[in-house]
């Protein structure tokens, strides 16, 4: 069972693309981090791959029922977070000054896309999409 229409964030493959390109413009270089890097990609590779079991066999560009289980149960947008993991990893593991200087410019277009997700959600589902929304934080759990 996998799920169909998988939401690959753009504004993400943009930043991570970006800063690939600025790197090789002019390089700005920091310490690396490996051992950190790793980590974050391991977390958002995980947390992406578990919310895409959880989703199934859902068309998650035209849902016909909410996901909550699995990380749709403490966050409304795990692949999203995921994504954001995976290229702070990056640059944490390649030193690259551009990939961490994208990341706000990426955090910035993934709410915009996040916030019409979720108001297509609110729309189709109403009253049971509000109270999924009340229990669970859009990106950490509230509480």
């Amino acid at each position: 069972m996998r799920a169909r229409n998988i939401p690959v964030p753009e504004a993400s493959l943009a930043g991570i693309a970006a800063g690939v390109a600025l790197e090789q413009v002019r390089r700005w270089r920091l310490k690396s981090r490996p051992r950190a890097g790793w980590a974050l990609v391991a977390a958002g590779s995980l947390v992406i791959a578990s919310s895409l079991k959880a989703a199934g066999n859902t068309d998650l560009a035209k849902p016909e029922g909410l996901v909550t289980s699995g990380p749709y149960a403490v966050s409304r947008n795990p692949m999203y977070v995921g994504w954001g993991l995976l290229q702070l990893g990056i640059g944490l593991i390649t030193g690259s000054g551009w990939m961490l200087a994208t990341l706000p410019a990426v955090g910035a277009g993934l709410r915009l896309d996040v916030v019409r997700e979720e108001r297509r959600l609110e729309q189709h589902f109403g009253d049971e999409y509000e109270r999924y929304a009340a229990k669970v934080g859009r990106y950490v759990p509230t509480r």
